[in-house]
C-alpha cells in the first residue's frame, strides 16, 4: 500500500516503565520541550488535551500540515498520527524521522504492521513503524499517487463544469479564485492542470515540501502557504496574526540569502514589513526590489471574500475576517463587526425534522414581529435588536435557518448603525453546502 499517513502504537518497555508519579501530562511535557529543543525553527505550535479520555499533544510543524498527534496513557501506551497530503514527500520523511527519534529517546518500542511480511503491506489504518513511512522512496511513491489521483479528479470535475477545485487548501473554507485549482501555494489555470495530469515534473511545483532538506525552497514555499492562505492583507488584529506576519518575514530573510535566484514575491513582502512598521537594511533592500518586480495579481486568497464550512452550512464572509473555530461553532470578527455560527443535524424519533418545526422550536424568543425569510428549501427567522451592556450600544441579528433535517443559528454584531442591511443580507445568504464534494479532489 501507499502510507498517506503514519499510525503508530508503542509500549515503554517493562524494564523502563514509567516510574510511579510520572503522568501522561510529564512525559507529553517532556516530549513537547525536546521537540521545541531539536526542532526550534520547524514548531509553529503546541497545545495539550485530552480526547477521548486519552491525553495528547499537537504540535504544528507546516502551515499546509495537519498537527503531528502524540498520545499517552495512563497504562504506558504511546500513539504517534499524522497525515501527509498535501504537504510533500519531505514532510513525510521529517515526521517518520521524527517518531523514530521520540522512539530512541524515551526507549518505546513501536508496534509493527504485521508479525509476517513487510509493513509496507500493512492495510489501511494499521501500526507501522515509523521507521517505513520515513524512507524517501515509500513517502515519494505515496505523495505521488495522491497527488495524480487528486489532479485526474479535478480535471474530470472541471470537465464536469465545476468551478474551483480544491487541492490541499484548508478544510472549512473555500476561496474565490479565478482558476481551476486552489492549492497552498497559489491558483493554478486548466492548462496547468491539464498538463500536470501527466507530467509529474510540473505537478510537484504544487507541493510546499519536496525535498527533505529544509533548504531555500522549503523555506519560501512555506512563506507562501502562509501568504496564500492564512495572511488577512491588513494590519494585524492580535497577536495571532501579529505570529503569522513576524513567521513570513522570518522565512523570507531566512531563505534570501540561501538561494536569491528564487522567485520571492517582493511586493507582498514588502507590504508585510510595511505593515509590521518595519524600516530596517532589509526591508530597504525587498523595498527596491518591489519597486522593479513584475506586475502580477497579487498574492493573497484572503484579499477577497471567503465561504466558510461549518456542519453543513455555508456563508461567505469577508476574507480579512478573523476565524476560529470549536466542535460547536465558528466565529470572525473584524473592525466593529462580528459573526458567530452553530449548526446541527435535526431529527425527531420518526425521522429527519422539517425547517418549520425546527424554527419553531428554537426561534420562540424572538417575539411575534421576528422577520422571515425563504428561498427555496431554507427557512429562516431573525430579529434586530440593540445592546448596551458593555457600555456601547452595538447593533445585534439574532437569526435561525433550516432545511429539513438540518438548522443553524447565527449572531452577528455591529458598531456602525448602518450595517443593518449587511447584517441583514448575511443572515438571509446563510445556505446548506452545496457540491461540497466537488469543490475538493
Amino acid at each position: 500500500m501507499t502510507h498517506l499517513a503514519l499510525h503508530a502504537t508503542g509500549q515503554f518497555p517493562k524494564r523502563r516503565l514509567i516510574p510511579r508519579g510520572t503522568s501522561p501530562d510529564r512525559f507529553l511535557a517532556d516530549v513537547e520541550a525536546w521537540v521545541r529543543l531539536e526542532y526550534p525553527d520547524a514548531v509553529r505550535r503546541t497545545e495539550t488535551g485530552t480526547a477521548d479520555g486519552v491525553r495528547e499533544l499537537a504540535v504544528s510543524f507546516h502551515p499546509a500540515a495537519s498537527d503531528v498527534i502524540i498520545s499517552a496513557g495512563e497504562d504506558g501506551s504511546v500513539g504517534i498520527r499524522s497525515w501527509f497530503p498535501p504537504v510533500g514527500p519531505g514532510y513525510q520523511t521529517f515526521v517518520g524521522r521524527l517518531a523514530v527519534r521520540i522512539g530512541t529517546e524515551h526507549g518505546l518500542e513501536w508496534t509493527t504492521a504485521a508479525e509476517e511480511g513487510s509493513p509496507v503491506d500493512a492495510p489501511a489504518g494499521a501500526d507501522v513503524d515509523p521507521s517505513v513511512v520515513a524512507d524517501r522512496q515509500t513517502a515519494e511513491h505515496a505523495y505521488l499517487t495522491w497527488l495524480g489521483s487528486g489532479l485526474i479528479t479535478a480535471r474530470e470535475a472541471r470537465r464536469r463544469g465545476a468551478g474551483t477545485v480544491h487541492l490541499g487548501t484548508p478544510p472549512g473554507v473555500q476561496f474565490q479564485v479565478d482558476g481551476a485549482l486552489a492549492t497552498p501555494l497559489g491558483p493554478r489555470d486548466d492548462a496547468w492542470l491539464d498538463a500536470a495530469v501527466t507530467n509529474s515534473r510540473l505537478a510537484i511545483d504544487v507541493t510546499p515540501w519536496w525535498a527533505d532538506a529544509t533548504d531555500a525552497r522549503y523555506l519560501l514555499n512555506r512563506a507562501l502557504c502562509l501568504m496564500w492562505t492564512e495572511v488577512r492583507w491588513r494590519p494585524p488584529a492580535d497577536d495571532d496574526e501579529r505570529r503569522v506576519h513576524d513567521e513570513v518575514l522570518r522565512l523570507l530573510a531566512r531563505a534570501f540569502p540561501l538561494d536569491p535566484s528564487l522567485p520571492f514575491p517582493w511586493r507582498e513582502w514588502h507590504e508585510i514589513a510595511r505593515m509590521r512598521g518595519l524600516d530596517d537594511a532589509m526591508t530597504r533592500q525587498v523595498e527596491g526590489k518591489a519597486e522593479r518586480a513584475e506586475r502580477r495579481p497579487p498574492i493573497g486568497y484572503r484579499r477577497h471574500p471567503v465561504v466558510v464550512v461549518h456542519e453543513g452550512w455555508e456563508l461567505e464572509v469577508p476574507g480579512s475576517f478573523t476565524s476560529a473555530r470549536t466542535a460547536e461553532e465558528w466565529s470572525g470578527h473584524e473592525a466593529g463587526r462580528s459573526i458567530t455560527l452553530a449548526a446541527t443535524e435535526t431529527g425527531t424519533p420518526s425521522g429527519p425534522m422539517t425547517a418549520q418545526a425546527f424554527l419553531e422550536q428554537v426561534s420562540r424568543d424572538l417575539g411575534p414581529e421576528a422577520l422571515t425569510h425563504q428561498d427555496g428549501e431554507v427557512y429562516g427567522r431573525a430579529r434586530l435588536t440593540t445592546d448596551a451592556s458593555s457600555g456601547l450600544e452595538v447593533g445585534v441579528l439574532e437569526g435561525y435557518s433550516a432545511v429539513r433535517g438540518r438548522g443553524a443559528a447565527i449572531r452577528i454584531t455591529f458598531d456602525d448603525s448602518n450595517d443593518w442591511r449587511w447584517a441583514l443580507d448575511l443572515w438571509r445568504a446563510l445556505a446548506p453546502t452545496r457540491n461540497e464534494s466537488l469543490a475538493r479532489a
